[in-house]
């Protein structure tokens, strides 16, 4: 009776313990012979990225931010009909500065312009926003530093309509980097609390950044809230100025006539008397319901403003952030990487040496 050896034979496509023994032992071997250069390579690397780093630096940046909640006006129902009479609705568009639209409108440009163009207080001296922008941002040492023309250049006026056409320029490159280092969202997905943060290269700029540019959304997104309840007041206004014209005009014929009337005894002088005087009573009536409704609509103009309440104000002093050593990093791992394949294209494209038989 035979036995029966039986061989597992191994697929070509699986590695035996013995093959991967051998190519870590290749591995090893390049490595070994080609240290000098997987040494060198990096070294190389981190030196090009260190000058880089040196000659390119950027200058420390200070971060200050702060957290606001947008809380929506009421509206008041009993001032629907007085707006409804002279043809304008009291209820704002409620759509128009909602989510992203919101976030849009705080970058905007007329946002930005209107900012850049306020009076500030800056270590006691009163100057243009924008003009301290100028010399603060850095502006003038990346953006304009081929154009000598432009590093002595400031606002002499901080109205919009008074700008020459040099000058909207200037503004819209301020305007351009002023938004691209300005940043707006919401503090948390289940929060309702909405952040503005900006980075920059001077503390007091990076923090009267933010606090003004709160306060000018503010103004600009109550102006545009309660748009149709001022021009309602407006035309409610202007019905009572008109009226207390009329009135006055009526009793100062009143008073005439009521003398004359005293004067003279007679019918017709006591009949106009009356008249008038039933005149003038009708429209002091008119006069008082024209100045009661301006009231409600002074009141319902409180009411319907938004409520911007600040959550966190800027904090100081500011958190400053430095620039790292980036690029020579970078040239580290570039170096180690052009390193590494040199050696394995080098280890591969060497042919393996002839063994001598005995």
């Amino acid at each position: 009776m035979s036995t029966t050896t039986t061989t597992q034979q191994i697929p070509d496509d699986e590695l035996t313990p013995n093959d991967v023994i051998e190519k870590v032992l290749v591995v090893k071997t390049a490595i070994f012979r080609n240290w000098k250069i997987i040494l060198l390579f990096p070294i190389i690397g981190f030196g090009i990225g260190y000058a880089m780093d040196t000659y390119m630096k950027t200058a420390n940046k200070y971060e200050a931010n702060v957290v606001f909640n947008l809380g929506g006006g009421s509206q008041s129902s009993g001032l629907g009909d007085v707006a409804g009479l002279l043809g304008l609705g009291s209820q704002p568009d409620a759509n128009i500065f909602t989510g992203e639209n919101f976030f849009y409108f705080v970058k905007s440009r007329p946002v930005l312009e209107r900012n850049l163009m306020k009076e500030v207080t800056v270590n006691g001296n009163k100057m243009i926003f924008a003009n301290f922008f100028i010399d603060s941002s850095g502006i003038k040492t990346t953006e304009w530093k081929e154009r000598p023309d432009m590093q002595n250049f400031h606002f002499q006026s901080n109205d919009l309509k008074k700008l020459d056409k040099n000058s909207r320029i200037v503004l819209n490159e301020i305007v351009k980097k002023a938004g691209g280092s300005t940043e707006i969202g919401s503090l948390d997905r289940k929060s309702s609390f909405i952040s503005i943060s900006t980075s920059m290269e001077n503390e007091n700029l990076a923090g009267l950044w933010v606090t003004t540019l709160l306060k000018t959304v503010e103004e600009m997104y109550t102006e545009n809230q309660t748009q149709k309840t001022r021009k309602t007041l407006r035309l409610l206004q202007h019905r009572a100025d008109s009226l207390a014209l009329v009135l006055g005009i009526a009793e100062h014929k009143l008073a005439k006539q009521l003398d004359y009337s005293q004067q003279i005894i007679m019918p017709e002088a006591k009949i106009s008397a009356n008249s008038m005087e039933r005149k003038s009573a009708f429209l002091q009536q008119l006069y008082y319901e024209a100045m009661a409704q301006a009231e409600k609509m002074r009141i319902s103009l409180v009411r319907e403003a938004p409520l911007f309440t600040e959550i966190e104000g800027v904090k100081v002093p500011l958190d400053m952030k430095s620039e790292d050593k980036r690029r020579a990093k970078i040239g580290v791992l570039a170096g180690l990487l052009i390193a590494l394949i040199f050696t394995y294209f080098r280890t591969v494209l060497t042919p393996a040496p002839k063994s001598v038989k005995a």
